[in-house]
Protein backbone atom coordinates (compact mmCIF):
# COMPACT_ATOMS: atom_id res chain seq x y z
CA UNK A 1 0.00 0.00 0.00
CA UNK A 2 1.23 3.47 -0.89
CA UNK A 3 2.27 5.44 2.19
CA UNK A 4 -0.18 8.20 1.27
CA UNK A 5 -3.06 5.72 1.62
CA UNK A 6 -2.13 4.71 5.16
CA UNK A 7 -4.13 5.85 8.16
CA UNK A 8 -2.13 8.35 10.23
CA UNK A 9 -3.63 8.96 13.66
CA UNK A 10 -1.25 11.83 14.42
CA UNK A 11 -2.36 13.62 11.27
CA UNK A 12 -5.99 13.05 12.26
CA UNK A 13 -5.40 14.58 15.69
CA UNK A 14 -3.61 17.54 14.12
CA UNK A 15 -6.58 18.25 11.83
CA UNK A 16 -9.04 17.99 14.72
CA UNK A 17 -6.87 20.28 16.86
CA UNK A 18 -6.72 22.86 14.08
CA UNK A 19 -10.49 22.71 13.67
CA UNK A 20 -11.04 23.17 17.40
CA UNK A 21 -8.60 26.09 17.52
CA UNK A 22 -10.36 27.72 14.57
CA UNK A 23 -13.66 27.40 16.42
CA UNK A 24 -12.24 29.03 19.54
CA UNK A 25 -11.20 32.02 17.45
CA UNK A 26 -14.14 32.23 15.02
CA UNK A 27 -17.07 30.28 16.54
CA UNK A 28 -17.19 28.36 13.28
CA UNK A 29 -15.39 25.44 11.63
CA UNK A 30 -13.02 25.51 8.63
CA UNK A 31 -14.33 23.56 5.61
CA UNK A 32 -10.92 22.42 4.42
CA UNK A 33 -9.83 20.91 7.75
CA UNK A 34 -13.16 19.16 8.29
CA UNK A 35 -13.15 17.84 4.74
CA UNK A 36 -9.55 16.69 4.99
CA UNK A 37 -10.23 15.00 8.33
CA UNK A 38 -12.98 12.92 6.71
CA UNK A 39 -10.76 11.90 3.80
CA UNK A 40 -7.92 10.95 6.12
CA UNK A 41 -10.13 9.08 8.55
CA UNK A 42 -11.65 6.94 5.80
CA UNK A 43 -8.17 5.56 5.14
CA UNK A 44 -8.73 3.57 8.34
CA UNK A 45 -11.73 1.84 6.78
CA UNK A 46 -9.80 1.31 3.55
CA UNK A 47 -7.07 -0.56 5.40
CA UNK A 48 -9.61 -2.60 7.34
CA UNK A 49 -11.28 -4.06 4.25
CA UNK A 50 -12.91 -3.29 0.92
CA UNK A 51 -16.48 -3.81 2.10
CA UNK A 52 -16.03 -1.58 5.14
CA UNK A 53 -14.46 1.11 2.97
CA UNK A 54 -17.27 0.81 0.44
CA UNK A 55 -19.86 1.21 3.20
CA UNK A 56 -18.45 4.66 3.97
CA UNK A 57 -17.38 5.72 0.47
CA UNK A 58 -20.08 8.40 0.48
CA UNK A 59 -18.23 10.13 3.34
CA UNK A 60 -15.38 10.94 0.96
CA UNK A 61 -17.86 12.30 -1.58
CA UNK A 62 -19.37 14.51 1.11
CA UNK A 63 -15.91 15.65 2.18
CA UNK A 64 -15.36 16.97 -1.33
CA UNK A 65 -18.70 18.81 -1.26
CA UNK A 66 -17.70 20.47 2.02
CA UNK A 67 -14.40 21.61 0.52
CA UNK A 68 -16.07 22.77 -2.71
CA UNK A 69 -18.68 24.85 -0.90
CA UNK A 70 -15.98 26.32 1.32
CA UNK A 71 -13.96 27.35 -1.73
CA UNK A 72 -17.05 28.69 -3.49
CA UNK A 73 -17.91 31.10 -0.68
CA UNK A 74 -14.36 31.73 0.51
CA UNK A 75 -14.51 35.46 -0.16
CA UNK A 76 -17.68 35.82 1.91
CA UNK A 77 -16.97 33.52 4.83
CA UNK A 78 -14.23 31.27 6.16
CA UNK A 79 -16.49 28.86 8.05
CA UNK A 80 -19.05 26.12 7.52
CA UNK A 81 -21.75 27.89 9.57
CA UNK A 82 -21.17 30.98 7.45
CA UNK A 83 -21.72 28.98 4.26
CA UNK A 84 -24.93 27.53 5.65
CA UNK A 85 -26.23 31.00 6.48
CA UNK A 86 -25.56 32.11 2.90
CA UNK A 87 -27.38 29.05 1.61
CA UNK A 88 -30.30 29.86 3.89
CA UNK A 89 -30.50 33.40 2.51
CA UNK A 90 -30.40 32.09 -1.05
CA UNK A 91 -32.85 29.22 -0.49
CA UNK A 92 -30.25 26.55 -1.28
CA UNK A 93 -30.15 24.49 1.92
CA UNK A 94 -32.29 21.60 0.66
CA UNK A 95 -30.53 21.11 -2.68
CA UNK A 96 -29.07 17.64 -3.25
CA UNK A 97 -28.25 17.69 -6.97
CA UNK A 98 -31.46 15.86 -7.88
CA UNK A 99 -34.18 18.11 -6.51
CA UNK A 100 -32.62 21.39 -7.68
CA UNK A 101 -34.93 22.11 -10.59
CA UNK A 102 -38.00 21.36 -8.50
CA UNK A 103 -36.92 23.62 -5.63
CA UNK A 104 -35.43 26.46 -7.66
CA UNK A 105 -38.10 26.33 -10.42
CA UNK A 106 -35.39 27.00 -13.00
CA UNK A 107 -32.23 25.49 -14.43
CA UNK A 108 -29.72 27.40 -12.33
CA UNK A 109 -27.31 25.40 -10.15
CA UNK A 110 -28.40 22.03 -11.61
CA UNK A 111 -25.75 20.03 -9.71
CA UNK A 112 -25.44 22.04 -6.50
CA UNK A 113 -25.37 20.00 -3.28
CA UNK A 114 -25.74 22.11 -0.18
CA UNK A 115 -23.34 22.40 2.70
CA UNK A 116 -26.30 22.34 5.09
CA UNK A 117 -27.66 18.90 4.20
CA UNK A 118 -24.19 17.47 3.60
CA UNK A 119 -22.97 18.43 7.07
CA UNK A 120 -26.13 17.04 8.64
CA UNK A 121 -25.15 13.64 7.29
CA UNK A 122 -21.59 14.10 8.45
CA UNK A 123 -22.54 14.92 12.03
CA UNK A 124 -24.63 11.75 12.05
CA UNK A 125 -21.40 10.03 10.99
CA UNK A 126 -19.68 11.74 13.92
CA UNK A 127 -22.30 10.11 16.15
CA UNK A 128 -21.40 6.76 14.61
CA UNK A 129 -17.70 7.25 15.31
CA UNK A 130 -18.31 8.19 18.92
CA UNK A 131 -20.62 5.23 19.56
CA UNK A 132 -18.26 2.82 17.81
CA UNK A 133 -15.09 3.88 19.62
CA UNK A 134 -16.73 4.12 23.03
CA UNK A 135 -18.03 0.58 22.54
CA UNK A 136 -14.53 -0.59 21.60
CA UNK A 137 -13.23 0.87 24.85
CA UNK A 138 -16.11 -0.05 27.17
CA UNK A 139 -16.71 -3.60 25.92
CA UNK A 140 -13.25 -4.99 25.40
CA UNK A 141 -14.31 -8.55 24.61
CA UNK A 142 -16.96 -7.59 22.07
CA UNK A 143 -16.32 -8.46 18.42
CA UNK A 144 -15.52 -5.46 16.24
CA UNK A 145 -18.10 -6.60 13.69
CA UNK A 146 -20.82 -6.43 16.36
CA UNK A 147 -19.56 -3.01 17.46
CA UNK A 148 -19.79 -1.69 13.89
CA UNK A 149 -23.27 -3.13 13.47
CA UNK A 150 -24.62 -1.77 16.75
CA UNK A 151 -23.19 1.71 16.12
CA UNK A 152 -24.65 1.74 12.63
CA UNK A 153 -28.09 0.66 13.84
CA UNK A 154 -28.15 3.45 16.42
CA UNK A 155 -26.56 6.33 14.52
CA UNK A 156 -27.19 5.80 10.81
CA UNK A 157 -29.69 3.07 9.99
CA UNK A 158 -32.78 5.19 10.85
CA UNK A 159 -31.87 7.52 7.97
CA UNK A 160 -31.09 4.83 5.37
CA UNK A 161 -33.27 2.88 2.98
CA UNK A 162 -33.89 -0.85 3.32
CA UNK A 163 -31.44 -1.57 0.50
CA UNK A 164 -28.67 0.49 2.09
CA UNK A 165 -29.22 -1.16 5.46
CA UNK A 166 -28.96 -4.62 3.88
CA UNK A 167 -25.76 -3.68 2.07
CA UNK A 168 -24.32 -2.40 5.33
CA UNK A 169 -24.87 -5.78 6.98
CA UNK A 170 -22.41 -7.38 4.57
CA UNK A 171 -19.78 -4.80 5.52
CA UNK A 172 -20.15 -5.48 9.24
CA UNK A 173 -19.89 -9.24 8.71
CA UNK A 174 -16.61 -8.66 6.89
CA UNK A 175 -15.19 -6.36 9.58
CA UNK A 176 -11.77 -7.48 10.86
CA UNK A 177 -10.67 -8.42 14.34
CA UNK A 178 -10.03 -5.97 17.13
CA UNK A 179 -6.32 -6.76 16.81
CA UNK A 180 -6.30 -5.67 13.17
CA UNK A 181 -8.14 -2.47 14.08
CA UNK A 182 -5.59 -1.63 16.76
CA UNK A 183 -2.64 -2.37 14.45
CA UNK A 184 -4.11 -0.01 11.85
CA UNK A 185 -5.04 2.69 14.36
CA UNK A 186 -1.75 2.95 16.30
CA UNK A 187 0.67 0.83 14.27
CA UNK A 188 2.07 -2.68 14.80
CA UNK A 189 3.78 -3.94 17.95
CA UNK A 190 1.84 -1.66 20.29
CA UNK A 191 0.02 -2.80 23.42
CA UNK A 192 -3.74 -2.78 23.72
CA UNK A 193 -3.46 -0.07 26.36
CA UNK A 194 -1.66 2.19 23.90
CA UNK A 195 -4.53 1.62 21.45
CA UNK A 196 -7.20 2.34 24.06
CA UNK A 197 -5.41 5.54 25.10
CA UNK A 198 -5.23 6.66 21.45
CA UNK A 199 -8.93 5.94 20.99
CA UNK A 200 -9.83 8.05 24.02
CA UNK A 201 -7.66 10.87 22.71
CA UNK A 202 -9.40 10.71 19.34
CA UNK A 203 -12.89 10.70 20.88
CA UNK A 204 -11.98 13.64 23.12
CA UNK A 205 -10.71 15.64 20.13
CA UNK A 206 -13.79 14.92 18.00
CA UNK A 207 -16.40 15.38 20.73
CA UNK A 208 -16.44 19.21 20.94
CA UNK A 209 -16.79 19.37 17.15
CA UNK A 210 -19.68 16.91 17.21
CA UNK A 211 -21.43 18.74 20.05
CA UNK A 212 -20.98 22.20 18.55
CA UNK A 213 -22.37 21.10 15.20
CA UNK A 214 -25.42 19.51 16.84
CA UNK A 215 -25.94 22.64 18.92
CA UNK A 216 -25.86 24.77 15.77
CA UNK A 217 -28.23 22.48 13.90
CA UNK A 218 -30.68 22.23 16.79
CA UNK A 219 -30.60 25.98 17.47
CA UNK A 220 -31.23 26.78 13.81
CA UNK A 221 -33.80 23.98 13.38
CA UNK A 222 -31.85 22.25 10.63
CA UNK A 223 -32.06 18.65 11.83
CA UNK A 224 -34.90 17.72 9.46
CA UNK A 225 -33.31 18.78 6.19
CA UNK A 226 -34.18 16.19 3.49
Amino acid sequence: MDQSDRYDNEKILKLLTEANQFFEQNRDYPPQQIGEFLVEFCKLFKQLGKLLYFAFSDVIEKAQIIKDRGNEYNEQTKGIFGVIQIEKQKGLMELNGENNKEILKNKTLPNYQSMARTMLRIIRFFNYLKIMFLDVDNNRNKKFSDICSDAYNEALAPYHTFMVRNAAKAAWLAAPSRTKVFETFVGPNQTDEVAYAAIKKFVNALEPIRLNFWDYYNTNKLTNLP
